[in-house]
């Protein structure tokens, strides 16, 4: 702490703190948009900063939401051990996004503070004649088998409509947050078995057409996330897998436009990546449906002629603010006028 500039009185008071969270006002970690968007980090430690900046507030009997750099990080120090509560079964480290944010938060933040990556486990209470601790890696691996990538639990998901099928779109990205956090507990199989049952269809399942008729927004974000996890290195699939991806999601992208998450439109270095392993005739439509929705049009002239619509529109929007303005400016005065009469009439009633 007293690197970090705490001075020796106040290091030796906040050593004794214990229990930290949100700087005052705020509410959770800040992380998840920022994890991601991809194209707006390049190391765990910036995601770590944020981490240490927003949840790094002690609450003492004097100081409540009270954030200095270097005190959460002292209390760090020594942490070798994340343990997550767990008392429900109708949610897992991948299909709750809080999952990876606090917990796989915590985890990456220690592991830049400290330079130790911390075990992790789960108190599963949600069973309380047989509670148990697991593992996180064993916890991934024990929803992934017991539901993701399972036919019974997909088949019943997909009697849902559009909301069902963003549940699958919700377990890629959980997946990916998990493997930006804690990269050790998300194997290259994991993602394998994402690919083959949800990409490849390996099931027989009917998945592309399934997202197609119920949502197909959610199958461009799945595709998206499974591209972004492979360009920040996580996941490395031959040259093949990794083009029919692009394929699936530029088609995706031109049948139905962008459903536009962070993950299909708000990612320049992603965006940049599909369109360099799309043939020729697929990246112009790609780029195009892209621009259509970030920027109106792909074309200069369109969105010249739009912008001066707009901005006509805008002085046609001012000039009607400004009469009105001026209307209720002269009903004032009006009022003010009568109200003037009355007053003067009752005076001179009173003398």
């Amino acid at each position: 702490m007293k690197q970090k500039g705490v001075s020796p009185l106040d290091a030796r008071a906040f050593s004794r703190a214990r229990v930290f969270g949100s700087v005052d006002g705020n509410y959770g970690t800040g992380i998840m948009g920022l994890v991601e968007a991809g194209d707006r980090w390049q190391d765990n430690e910036e995601i770590a900063d944020r981490y240490l900046k927003n949840m790094g507030a002690i609450y003492t009997k004097e100081h409540r939401g009270y954030y200095q750099p270097g005190i959460f990080e002292g209390a760090l120090q020594q942490t070798d051990t994340v343990v997550h509560k767990r008392s429900s079964n109708v949610w897992g480290p991948l299909s709750l996004d809080h999952v990876y944010e606090f917990m796989g938060g915590i985890s990456a933040t220690i592991r830049q503070v400290t330079g130790n990556d911390p075990d992790a486990y789960f108190t599963d209470l949600h069973n309380r004649h047989n509670a148990m601790v697991q593992g996180a890696k064993e916890a991934i691996w024990t929803e992934t088998r017991a539901s993701v990538i399972t036919p019974k639990y997909i088949k019943e998901l997909q009697k849902g409509g559009a909301f069902a099928a963003e549940k699958f779109s919700g377990i890629f990205r959980n997946t990916y947050g998990w493997n930006v956090m804690k990269p050790a507990e998300i194997d290259t199989e994991l993602w394998e078995g994402l690919h083959d049952v949800y990409i490849k269809d390996t099931q027989n399942l009917g998945m592309e057409k399934y997202f197609r008729a119920k949502n197909p927004f959610a199958l461009q974000e799945m595709s998206a996330v499974m591209l972004e996890t492979i360009r920040k290195g996580y996941w490395k699939p031959d040259q093949k897998t990794i083009k029919n991806l692009a394929k699936l999601h530029a088609g995706l992208v031109k049948d139905f436009k962008p459903g536009c998450s962070i993950f299909v439109c708000d990612h320049a270095k992603l965006r940049k990546m599909i369109d360099g392993l799309l043939p020729q005739e697929m990246s112009s439509a790609y780029i195009a449906n892209i621009n259509q929705v970030r920027i109106g049009s792909d074309n200069p002239k369109i969105k010249g002629l739009k912008l001066e619509k707009e901005i006509f529109q805008l002085e046609k929007a001012k000039q009607v603010v400004s009469q009105n303005i001026s209307a209720i400016f002269t009903l004032l005065a009006i009022v003010a006028v009568f109200e003037a009469a009355v007053f003067i009439g009752v005076r001179r009633q009173q003398g």
